[in-house]
């Protein structure tokens, strides 16, 4: 599971892995000024990669974290659904939904039975960022496009921290998964033990 990752990346190292992996990147609303972020948090907007036509190209949009939620019996604002079950569904492209990326540079994880848990990041062992498998839904009423993160078993790195994981796709998987050239049983399984690094992340440290 994952409730909040760090993004600390530029434009030009998206440009560069994106194009040398088979996904190109074009930026419909102009280049983007990328901020980094120590963490991003439900409904915060944040980058994700998506197919941008049917060329072999993708794009660079800034969307919502978290999906609308369901409607809760008696009323009330819902909870936004950030983590999405991958396993026994498959996923394709549509006008309004589809596959999509969420880089970042790190992800966050929690352990311990009492408040203040101890926060742990883990980050990619040697890459500079790391690309989530996640879906995108096009925003109503208003709204911006959003995207859920996409969990499974957890692997043999994150498995301490956690009984799901997010599911970093490995670089030469990127294209396959955005472009839907693969199924998605066939690319959407835990890394291999090693391709995780894992710190402590005290808060305000």
């Amino acid at each position: 599971m994952c409730a909040s990752y760090e993004a600390r990346f530029s434009v030009t190292q998206l440009v560069e892995a994106f194009d040398h992996h088979g996904a190109p990147l074009r930026f419909p609303r102009g280049l983007p000024n990328i901020e980094p972020v120590e963490e991003v948090r439900p409904t915060d907007l944040a980058q994700a990669v998506r197919a941008a036509a049917d060329d072999g190209t993708a794009e660079l949009v800034p969307m919502r974290f978290g999906f609308r939620g369901p409607a809760r019996p008696g009323g009330g604002k819902p909870p936004p659904v950030i983590n999405f079950r991958s396993e026994g569904r498959s996923f394709g492209n549509g006008e309004r939904s589809g596959r999509a990326l969420v880089p970042v540079s790190g992800f966050y994880e929690f352990t311990g039975d009492k408040y203040p848990k101890t926060r742990w990041i883990l980050r990619g062992f040697d890459q500079p960022f790391l690309a989530l498998a996640a879906l995108w839904r096009a925003g109503t009423e208003g709204e911006p496009d959003a995207f859920s993160l996409l969990t499974a078993a957890p692997g043999a790195d994150v498995a301490p921290y956690h009984d799901r994981g997010v599911l970093p796709l490995p670089p030469a998987a990127w294209a396959d998964w955005l472009f839907d050239r693969r199924p998605a049983q066939d690319l959407l399984t835990p890394p291999p033990a090693g391709t995780l690094v894992a710190g402590a992340a005290p808060r305000g440290a």
